[in-house]
C-alpha cells in the first residue's frame, strides 16, 4: 500500500515528454482527533493475524516529472527501492484491520535503469545527475532527511471488499502530516499477503516547494506518482 512519498531534483538534457499524474488521491488535513497507534504496537491492536512486511520483497517507486516552459530540458526521475518495513494486522471484521509502515528516506535510490525503462523513460542517466538529484532530495529544504529520516504511514480505516479495499491513511513526510484514501489490490493466503496500487499527491501539501531553476521556467512538477507493492508474511 501505501506509501506515499516524494522527492525532487532535476537534471538537464532532452527527454521524451511524459504524462503527468492525475488529480486522484488528493490529500486532506490530518485530523488531530483521529487516534494514533500506540508506541507499543502491535500489542495494543485488535486481535487478528499479524503480518511482518518483507523489505527485500516490497518496493515503492515515486515518479517525479519536469514542469514549466522549459520542461523539455529536464528529466523525469524514478525514486524508491526496497525501503519499506512495518506490520499489518488483519482482523474479522475486515474493516477493523490496520497497518503501520515506515520508509527509510536515507536508503532511497534513484533512477535504476530498469525502473526508468519500466516508465518508458530513457534508461540511462549520468552518475552526476543522479547524485545531484539525490543530494537535493535529502536536503533540508526538501525531505530534510537529517531531521526526519523516516516517512511514516498508518491506517485510519478501511472500506470496500477485502480484495480491493480503500484505505484511509495518515502520512507523515518531513515532519508534516496529511491524510488520503488509497485504493489497494490485496491478495492473501495462509502464509502472507501482497498489497499493491498507485496514487498521486502534491509535494506542496507537505510543505515542500518543488525545486526550480532558470527563474522558475524549469522546475519539478508539484504532483508526483507513487507505485507500491507490499509483501508481508506471518512471523
Amino acid at each position: 500500500m501505501l506509501v506515499v512519498v516524494l522527492a525532487l531534483g532535476m537534471g538537464t538534457g532532452c527527454q521524451t515528454p511524459t504524462v503527468m499524474p492525475g488529480p486522484e488521491g488528493q490529500t486532506r488535513p490530518a485530523d488531530d482527533a483521529a487516534p494514533a497507534w500506540p508506541d507499543a504496537w502491535p500489542d495494543e491492536w485488535p486481535e487478528g493475524r499479524l503480518f511482518e512486511v518483507d523489505p527485500a520483497a516490497s518496493e515503492v517507486r515515486i515518479i517525479v516529472y519536469p514542469d514549466g516552459p522549459l520542461a523539455r530540458f529536464g528529466h523525469p526521475h524514478v525514486i524508491g527501492g526496497p525501503v519499506v518495513r512495518g506490520q499489518v494486522m488483519m482482523t474479522e471484521p475486515f474493516e477493523q484491520s490496520a497497518l503501520r509502515l515506515v520508509i527509510d528516506v536515507r536508503a532511497i535510490e534513484l533512477d535504476r535503469p530498469e525502473w526508468r525503462a519500466d516508465e518508458g523513460f530513457d534508461p540511462e542517466m549520468s552518475a552526476s545527475d543522479i547524485r545531484n538529484t539525490r543530494d537535493n532530495m535529502l536536503s533540508e529544504s526538501q525531505l530534510d532527511a537529517k531531521r526526519h529520516p523516516e516517512i511514516r504511514i498508518e491506517s485510519l480505516g478501511m472500506s470496500g471488499p477485502a480484495w480491493q479495499p480503500d484505505i484511509d491513511v495518515r502520512v507523515e513526510v518531513a515532519g508534516r502530516q496529511r491524510e488520503l484514501t488509497v485504493p489497494v489490490s490485496l491478495a492473501m493466503n495462509a502464509d502472507g499477503l501482497v498489497a499493491s496500487g498507485r496514487f498521486s499527491f502534491n509535494q506542496s501539501d507537505f510543505g515542500i516547494t518543488p525545486f526550480s531553476a532558470a527563474g522558475g521556467n524549469l522546475r519539478v512538477a508539484d504532483a508526483v506518482l507513487v507505485r507500491f507493492r507490499i509483501v508481508a508474511t506471518q512471523p
